[in-house]
């Protein structure tokens, strides 16, 4: 479930006040006329800046009561410290991610938000701060999958709205679709599902947590169907200055301090590929220019 921002209600102005507040108002818009003013392409990133998080994956953004923690929570705190403001988190589902930004619910999205044409359509983006192929969650002990024909006939869970949702498996694998992907793994470990299909690195963040439970969890190596994804800060469409701002900021991020939190919050991603994490996972920074939305 979504829960907006709260903000402040405002009091009703008595008639005296109107009539001033019309006055001004007239006067600026007079003013933003003779200067061509794009009140689009204003500067949003200011103050507290409220961005759509999905609060309950592990190594990226996890929620432990007023704190969050994770890959793109350090990530948030470094573009605010670079452009001036302070993040503030609320959870989104990955349903809800577009129209969180089409109706300018949050001023951002940074919740492992895979770059496609489609997406592209409706929101800006600026990245990618993350590659990843997709791949399979298990529990430790199950030998069902070790090949991608294995797949077939499985019960394989994902996400609505997810580009696992829409890859190509085998057509007799049964998908079952969850509003969360700690839903999905919670059902994996109570041996509902055989298998959770998504983003390789996201699935180390669960086999991170899980490692001391009961029913610990392992990737499938070599295992993957589907396209190679991105992630994405998304933004409302036409914010040229915020786009370009973030643009710049990421750029310092990916050289400065990319390989430092993935070492901090992805322990169990840099153990799996030891020498070769920042290969598979740590975008080109040339990708920041051909992947975001900035208009030049």
């Amino acid at each position: 479930m979504t829960h907006a921002p709260h903000h402040p209600r405002h009091r009703r102005p008595t008639d005296h006040r109107l009539a001033r507040l019309t006055a001004a108002a007239l006067l600026l818009l007079t003013g933003a006329a003779c200067t061509g003013t794009d009140d689009g392409d204003e500067d949003h990133l200011h103050g507290t800046v409220f961005i759509g998080g999905k609060n309950d994956q592990p190594g990226f953004n996890l929620s432990k009561g007023p704190t969050d923690r994770g890959f793109e929570v350090d990530l948030a705190a470094y573009l605010g410290r670079q452009i001036g403001f302070t993040p503030k988190f609320y959870d989104v589902v990955s349903s809800q991610r577009e129209q969180e930004l089409v109706s300018e619910s949050s001023a951002l999205v940074i919740a492992t938000y895979s770059i496609t044409p489609e997406r592209d359509r409706k929101v800006d983006f600026v990245g990618p701060y993350f590659v990843t192929k997709q791949a399979f969650l298990v529990r430790e002990d199950y030998q069902g999958i070790k090949r991608e024909k294995d797949v077939a006939g499985k019960v394989v869970c994902t996400v609505e709205n997810s580009t696992s949702a829409i890859a190509p498996l085998p057509g007799d694998t049964t998908p079952h679709l969850e509003s969360t992907y700690s839903t999905c793994v919670r059902k994996l470990q109570q041996g509902d599902v055989d298998a959770v299909f998504t983003d390789e690195a996201l699935l180390y963040g669960f086999v991170e947590q899980q490692k001391n439970s009961k029913v610990p969890l392992r990737v499938v190596p070599d295992v993957s169907f589907g396209n190679i994804n991105r992630y994405g800060i998304g933004l409302p469409q036409g914010r040229t200055s915020d786009c370009r701002k973030l643009r710049k900021a990421l750029r310092g991020y990916l050289a400065e301090e990319w390989a430092g939190d993935v070492k901090a919050q992805l322990p169990a991603l840099v153990a799996a590929y030891p020498g070769d994490w920042e290969n598979q996972f740590r975008p080109d920074p040339e990708d920041v220019d051909t992947y975001s939305s900035c208009g030049d």
